[in-house]
């Protein structure tokens, strides 16, 4: 099974739409404060959702990382612990993803 073809297929999905409204305070956020939410959250989920070593790969401290992800709670009003919460993220970032790529294509390819 492709799962990298899959997972581009499912994010081109309409039916994602509901879980990128879900990330949407997140990319608020970092619009407004320049900060890199949806970025923790990223290399969070790609560590296994181990903060130890998402903080590591960020060269962050481990409590700026658990910082970050209570400000990932309190935005979202999920609990990270809670594997469902954290798959409906990690749909929400993917359905973002494509769309900012998309948007910079565009800007590169006007």
């Amino acid at each position: 099974m492709d799962v990298e073809a899959r997972l581009r297929e499912l994010s081109r999905s309409p039916d994602l739409s509901p879980f990128g409204e879900i990330v949407e305070p997140l990319l608020a956020y970092d619009r407004e404060r320049r900060s890199d939410l949806i970025r923790t959250l990223r290399v969070y989920f790609a560590s296994g959702a181990n903060v130890s070593e998402a903080a590591d790969r960020l060269f962050l401290h481990r409590n700026s990382m658990l910082y970050r992800l209570a400000r990932v709670e309190k935005l979202t009003g999920l609990d990270l612990k809670d594997p469902r919460a954290r798959l409906a993220l990690q749909l929400g970032i993917l359905f973002v993803g494509r769309h900012e790529r998309r948007a910079e294509d565009e800007v590169e390819h006007p």
